[in-house]
């Protein structure tokens, strides 16, 4: 035999190895809730913690129930927002029914269209409620970085906008929902402005919280995931106070700070797990994150993520060339490449 046809024989061994390799690997994910295959540079990342990247099942309440989830959006923003919808709709239990509200400022017909389509995935349980607006008339440049949260501020007129309800999901667009929501739209918030989830912004800015007047209530919450009281909202006519705060401060950072000083102490505190915003688990250090949070913690940011229910992406979006952890951009494009097949 001669060389040539050795190393010819011996390329084709290769080539064959590595597709039944690769065939066993996409046949695993294949088992996980996202039916799209992974693509081969996450498969290699993830080698080495295999039985750790699997999504937990729902638990699934017995009887039928209703969630009200309200997103709010714009022409640059509402690709992501109907990936989240598309989340919450593909992981959410046969018994939940989910009316979505989507308060939409400037955005095309097209655009309208492919979120009323999602209610096609799960017909008679999926209802989508396009709310259009316009931009709204307040000084947004008192806001940090305005242009970035503008759309933003309609979440603060959610009492008004909603008035046909008494409580109700808000969920940025960059979230992915993992399971079911009844037991987040559960809570019970009788006597609250909202159910929030902390924010590490507390303990990385400690000036500004000071200066806001956050430091003595021991925490800062982030407004990207809240389960809203809007009938208590409308009874203590928050909207106005929301309003007068914007008109009469600056240098504030969106929503988020206005919302954090205004509800005060009205708020009650939910777990990491229906806003884990993955910047502090890769960042910050877990024992620490563990009693801030007041919630044990796993060793291991893989089992955070499977625990949680809501991922957020604030800050890094997994959109972004040089996103990090690869796990959880591979998870963001897996809902997005099932939306733009729709």
């Amino acid at each position: 035999m001669s060389k040539k046809v050795f190393y010819g024989i011996f390329f084709l061994l290769l080539v064959s190895i590595a597709g039944v390799v690769g065939l066993m690997l996409s046949s695993a994910d294949m088992d996980s809730p996202f039916k799209a295959p992974l693509p081969k540079v996450i498969v290699s990342a993830r080698l080495p913690h295999p039985e750790k990247i699997r999504i937990q099942k729902n638990k699934c309440p017995a009887v039928p129930g209703k969630v009200n989830i309200v997103l709010v959006t714009d022409s640059r923003y509402v690709t992501p927002t109907a990936v989240s919808m598309y989340s919450a709709i593909k992981n959410k239990c046969p018994q939940s029914t989910y009316n979505f509200y989507v308060v939409a400022e400037e955005i095309t017909r097209r655009d309208e269209n492919m979120l009323l389509n999602l209610q096609k995935l799960a017909p008679g349980t999926v209802h989508v409620k396009i709310i259009p607006r316009q931009e709204l008339d307040l000084p947004y440049e008192n806001m940090q970085r305005f242009m970035q949260y503008k759309v933003g501020m309609h979440k603060i007129f959610l009492p008004d906008t909603l008035k046909e309800l008494d409580k109700v999901i808000y969920m940025d667009g960059d979230t992915l929902v993992l399971k079911d929501l009844r037991e987040l739209f559960d809570i019970d918030v009788s006597t609250v402005y909202a159910a929030v989830a902390k924010d590490g912004i507390f303990y990385r800015f400690p000036k500004e919280m000071t200066e806001i007047g956050l430091d003595k209530r021991g925490f800062y919450f982030n407004s990207g995931v809240m389960l809203y009281n809007l009938k208590l909202q409308r009874q203590d006519n928050v909207v106005a106070k929301l309003v007068e705060y914007v008109k009469t401060h600056e240098d504030f950072f969106g929503d988020q700070d206005v919302l954090n000083v205004v509800f005060g102490s009205k708020l009650k505190l939910m777990s990491y797990r229906y806003n884990c915003i993955s910047t502090f688990f890769e960042e910050d250090d877990l024992v620490f994150l563990s009693r801030y949070f007041g919630e044990e913690l796993p060793r291991d940011t893989f089992y955070i993520y499977e625990n949680a229910t809501v991922i957020h992406y604030a800050g890094d979006k997994p959109w972004q060339d040089n996103y990090k952890p690869e796990f959880l951009k591979e998870l963001w494009f897996r809902y997005f490449n099932e939306v733009v097949r729709l």
